[in-house]
Order: C-alpha cells, then structure tokens, then sequence
C-alpha cells in the first residue's frame, strides 16, 4: 500500500497499539494495548472506525508525521501540543489530512498520552491476532518486532475518497486531566494477610509517581506499606494489581506487566482509573478509595458495551 504515515521523528515513544493479543498468558504473553484505553478507542469513534483498528499512542510527545494520503485524522487523549502545518490543533476532534501535511506533536501542555487514528485504520500486521506493540515480548508494531516507531518508518493505511464532516467531542465529555487523581481500588483475595494499620496507610496517604514508571508498571513513592511477612508462591496476575514490595512501595501493573508475579497484592485498581492514570506525568499524586466489585462490574460493562466491546 502506497498511502499512509511517514514517522519524520519518533519522538520520546510512539507506538502501534490496538485492543491487544487475549488467550496467551498462559505462555508468558501479555495482552498489550493502549495505555488510555477510553482515549484510543474515542480516536476510533470519531471516524466511525471498529474498536479494532489500530492507533498511533504518544507518550510525552516530540513525534512528527507527515500524510502521504487523503484522510480524516482523529486525536485524542491529552493535549500534546499539536500542530499541522504550523497551527494549532486541539485535540479530541476529528480533520481532514492531504499529502504533505505535517503532524507535530509537542510536549504535554496536560496529559501526557495522545492518540492518532485514521479512517480505516492503519494496516499493519498482526501477531497472534493483534498488532499491539509489547517491547517485553518482542511482539508487534509495524515490523512485528515490538519495536517502538522510528524516523522514515512508512505506516500504510487507506486513503479516503471525500471529506467527511469533522467532528469534536463536547467540552463537557472531555475528560478533566487537571484534577487530583484518585484511583478506585477493589480489594483481593490476599488483602486480610495486610495488617489494619497497613490499609490505614493506605488508604489515608498520597503517593507520587515515579520516573521509573513505564508501560509495565507505574511506581509508587510514599510512605511505606508494611507487606505481610513470609514468601508467596508466583501467581498470574492481572492488569491493576497492586503489588507491595519489601520496601512497601506501591506498584501498580499495567499493559505490559508480566504473567506472573509475587509479591503480595492489596488488590486491583478499576481498569478505568488505570486509563486516567496513564495520562498522568511522573512527579503526579494519586490517592486510593475503595470500592465494590459489583460497582466495578456495572461501570466496566457500561464502558464495555458502549464501545462495542
């Protein structure tokens, strides 16, 4: 295919995501994906594409591209700084893309992961049914090698035969990115094995994101939780688990996590809040609140469903 995306620079960290690869686990591979699930798949919606179309994720900016196609173009997610042609572009909101326009993406003016899609999709390779970028497995993106974008990579996707209308979300559906993350957490099956003035720690305390925090897991800083003593056995673990080390701080698992772990876990995050936080840049606060896993069923069904999942 000769219409597409050319990457003039890569920037800090571009890659190819989509829904992600499911049913292998059990092999030591992880599902993948965007990191702001919610953003991605509203990149899609704006364009009418399938929840399974891939995207271009951003992570704190400095990428280029240039269209070599005739396109609409959705961006969502947090306000990198975009421009096309030199002007301003606000994202979450759909345009139309020529041959020779230029994307530019800056730094974060808030947010800190944005989203491309085009109409159609780009198309790419799969690998074992997805073409999610995981560096930790050497699994996806555009040479099937879990290698992040790089300067001249090609990015095929259709080209569109008219215009269409643009479209914007409302303001009021936009997501707020400015305020004070809280992070909605159902407790798990080990959480008796933490002691009461461990979960008082908790639960009543601030923790900052670290600069060690990346697509497998975002660490922790604050004041330590005390881990229950003895050793665990490894088990699988799931996206959000919130895993106690020795030194008692906090680590959440994200897309990219491994299979398997061992520390101790308080439990696991909403898979929404995990959305919202990774539009959060390192140095950010987050606190913790409880809440029920039928709560955390119904709003995950009601995500689930309205995109079409």
């Amino acid at each position: 295919m000769s219409t597409g995306m050319r990457v003039i620079k890569s920037g800090i960290h571009a890659t190819l995501q989509d829904q992600g690869r499911y049913g292998f686990q059990h092999l030591g591979v992880t599902p993948g994906g965007p990191a702001d699930a919610v953003s991605a798949n509203w990149a899609n919606r704006l364009l009418d594409n399938g929840p399974e179309c891939a995207v271009i994720e951003i992570t704190a900016g400095g990428t280029e591209l240039e269209s070599h196609t005739h396109s609409m173009v959705a961006v969502t997610g947090g306000d990198l700084n975009l421009t096309v042609n030199g002007q301003p572009k606000a994202p979450w909101r759909s345009f139309w893309v020529k041959p020779g326009d230029v994307l530019k993406f800056g730094y974060p003016r808030y947010g800190f992961r944005a989203y491309v899609a085009v109409a159609g999709g780009f198309q790419v390779p799969n690998v074992l049914g997805s073409c999610a970028t995981v560096a930790r497995n050497k699994l996806g993106g555009l040479t099937g090698d879990g290698c992040h974008l790089q300067p001249n990579d090609f990015i095929p996707c259709a080209a569109s035969s008219q215009e269409r209308v643009p479209r914007q979300m409302p303001d009021k559906y936009v997501p707020d990115l400015h305020s004070e993350l809280t992070l909605y957490v159902i407790p798990g099956y080990q959480q008796h094995e933490f002691s009461a003035e461990a979960w008082h720690t908790f639960w009543t305390n601030e923790y900052e994101i670290t600069t060690e925090s990346d697509s497998m897991g975002a660490r922790l800083h604050g004041p330590a939780i005390a881990p229950p003593s003895g050793n665990l056995l490894s088990e699988p673990v799931c996206y959000g688990a919130i895993q106690v080390p020795g030194d008692g701080q906090p680590i959440i698992l994200l897309q990219q996590r491994q299979t398997l772990g061992g520390y101790p876990k308080l439990g696991s995050i909403l898979p929404l809040s995990g959305y919202n936080l990774a539009q959060r840049p390192p140095g950010s606060k987050v606190r913790f609140q409880p809440m029920g896993l039928a709560t955390a069923q119904q709003q995950m069904r009601r995500y689930l469903r309205f995109f079409g999942l």
